[in-house]
């Protein structure tokens, strides 16, 4: 709480005011996070554009907003506040497994993606390497946004684009 107030310019009290507890503190804010995650997602799905661009815009924020965290964050957040990170963990498997996965079925309708490609063994990876870029941060800190875009994400989605 003290680097809370400190960053913020205000005293402990002040926030204990608002905020019953550090761990309240926390819940709110990873509430609020993921309010806005939403809402810039359904911003993205009402965009005009193929599911395949729609999935690619969606990475790109994600990524835009994980090199902003550091993995001590989400080590502390699994660690001192569980049920926060069970929250968490739910909210980006609706992400994934929910937004994600639809738009690579309805590019499967489309005939944009392969129709044989398992979907959600697909999310699985994909979860996988997002939880490796979190935990790795650092070893990749030093390659470009677009280059964890081209890198991960794009190579997969061009594995999975049906050619005509």
């Amino acid at each position: 709480m003290d680097d809370i107030a400190r960053e913020m310019g205000l005293s402990k009290k002040t926030i204990y005011l608002h905020y019953g507890s550090k761990k309240e503190l926390v819940q709110k804010c990873i509430h609020h996070l993921f309010d806005l995650h939403f809402s810039n997602i359904k911003r993205i799905q009402d965009e005009r554009g193929t599911p395949i661009e729609k999935i690619i815009k969606i990475y790109e924020y994600a990524v835009k907003h994980l090199i902003k965290v550091t993995p001590n964050f989400y080590f502390d957040l699994k660690r001192g506040y569980p049920e926060t990170y069970q929250f968490y963990a739910l909210q980006r498997g609706k992400i994934v497994f929910g937004i994600i996965k639809t738009l690579l079925k309805k590019g499967q309708r489309s005939g944009d993606i392969d129709p044989t490609i398992n979907t959600q063994l697909f999310c699985e990876f994909h979860l996988i390497n997002l939880d490796q870029v979190i935990s790795h941060k650092t070893a990749l800190m030093e390659y470009s946004l677009q280059d964890l875009l081209d890198n991960t994400i794009r190579v997969s989605l061009n594995g999975i684009i049906k050619r005509q």
